[in-house]
């Protein structure tokens, strides 16, 4: 979905456009009833009727990024390319080699009404023994592209994790993690929280011990069954 709502494009491994649709016609179509058939219960939207327009991007289109200058950012599979084309104009205006086949890709709050541009990140399926084995499971490729200029700039080749998937990028003051669990959100029924809980309870031949435990030290840090 574009930032603005306006369109939503789609894509597939083996196809050789990217379809763009109108998500205004689409309401339109819906409250009109303008069907084609239905799968499983689900009404089928007429393909012409929503359709925006087919942008020859490549060969199979996967996953779209968009930036904040109005360019979409698309993944071809079959290609291993990453193609940059105009929202509204539906020209392609640069393509990038990656290495290889890549499927997922992610921008900069890519996914979000304000995307923020300056990178996109290859997600590559296949490396085809680009980097030494490790093991069973061979490390696949990802690649950080510089997209603030007119033509893409590969900034950086690493091996990652086979198929990945979904990534996000985000500007780092928006992370606030946790650096402290908060005592009262433990509600174990065995859980002690503080060192004056600390106790050894014998119940017949049943010992139970709620202990304490700081880094390396122990509370209680010596007991006898």
């Amino acid at each position: 979905v574009t930032p603005d709502g306006k369109w939503i494009v789609g894509g597939g491994k083996l196809a050789a456009v990217a379809c763009v649709h109108s998500f205004e016609k689409m309401q339109e179509a819906i409250s009109k009833g303008d069907f084609d058939g239905e799968v499983m219960g689900i009404p089928i939207l007429k393909y012409e009727t929503v359709r925006v327009a087919e942008v020859p991007i490549g060969l199979g289109p996967l996953h779209t990024q968009f930036d904040d200058q109005g360019y979409a950012y698309t993944s071809l599979f079959l290609d291993s390319a990453v193609a940059k084309w105009k929202l509204g104009t539906w020209e392609v205006v640069d393509k990038i080699p990656v290495y290889y086949n890549i499927g997922h890709l992610a921008a900069v709050h890519g996914d979000t009404a304000k995307p923020r541009g300056q990178y996109v990140l290859a997600m590559n399926k296949i490396a085809k023994g680009r980097y030494l084995p490790v093991g069973p499971s061979h490390p696949e490729s990802a690649q950080l592209i510089d997209i603030s200029g007119k033509k893409m700039e590969l900034l950086l080749d690493f091996p990652t994790q086979v198929e990945p998937h979904y990534g996000q990028i985000i500007d780092a003051t928006l992370i606030k993690p946790v650096l402290v669990y908060p005592l009262e959100e433990n509600n174990h029924p065995y859980a002690i929280k503080s060192a004056d809980q600390a106790r050894v309870e014998r119940n017949g031949n049943r010992v139970d011990v709620y202990m304490l435990a700081i880094r390396s030290h122990f509370t209680p840090h010596l007991f006898e069954f």
